[in-house]
């Protein structure tokens, strides 16, 4: 059994508490996977970053697009059921070029990355917050990158590629990340 479906209040907490640590103390339970820690801070993102008012209508879902096999399913368990804003939580594992725009957050495994370089040229224009696990995301245009670094999984976000898509982060999760820029003007 995974510490996600035993604890599923606690490990939404991770990203709020800071705690996205890969292992646990002697006295606590099983340590997270490295997938249920990347799943926590995607579901977490939805409430430490803004969108444009026009992204979404009332009604439509809050879509999580997910390119990797193994963070999919965690995700889609922890969302069953959740709501933001009154948006439903929902994720799509089959994203193309043409159904892009229906996604808020798109997550690419490192797995995938080299056959959907595209898409994050595309989703910045669309508005869409891209993550990976890929360590030189944010040197190609991405937005986060979900590093492992010294046991944990640490964000790194690239504030020039959020004011291109003209979304808005919190100040609880840039003091939580490490804050990059890549003065390009735009993706490669």
């Amino acid at each position: 059994m995974h510490a996600l479906s035993r604890f599923p209040g606690r490990w939404r907490l991770l990203l709020t508490l800071g705690v996205a640590t890969l292992t646990a103390p002697a006295s606590s339970v099983e340590p997270f996977a490295e997938a249920e820690v990347k799943a926590a801070f995607l579901y977490n993102f939805v409430h430490f970053v803004r969108w444009p008012d026009v992204a979404r209508k009332p009604g439509d879902p809050f879509r999580f697009c997910v390119l990797d096999d193994t963070l999919a399913p965690l995700l889609s368990k922890a969302v069953q059921g959740e709501n933001v804003d009154n948006h439903s939580l929902t994720v799509t594992r089959q994203i193309e070029l043409r159904n892009l725009a229906e996604c808020q957050i798109l997550y690419v495994g490192d797995a995938v990355w080299p056959v959907h370089h595209e898409l994050l040229r595309r989703a910045t224009a669309l508005r869409i917050l891209t993550v990976s696990d890929i360590p030189s995301f944010t040197e190609k245009g991405g937005m986060i990158a979900l590093i492992r670094k010294r046991g944990r999984i640490h964000p790194v976000i690239n504030m020039d590629a959020i004011a291109r898509a003209d979304l808005r982060v919190s100040a609880k999760l840039l003091n939580l990340a490490t804050v990059v820029g890549d003065d390009k003007g735009g993706a490669e």
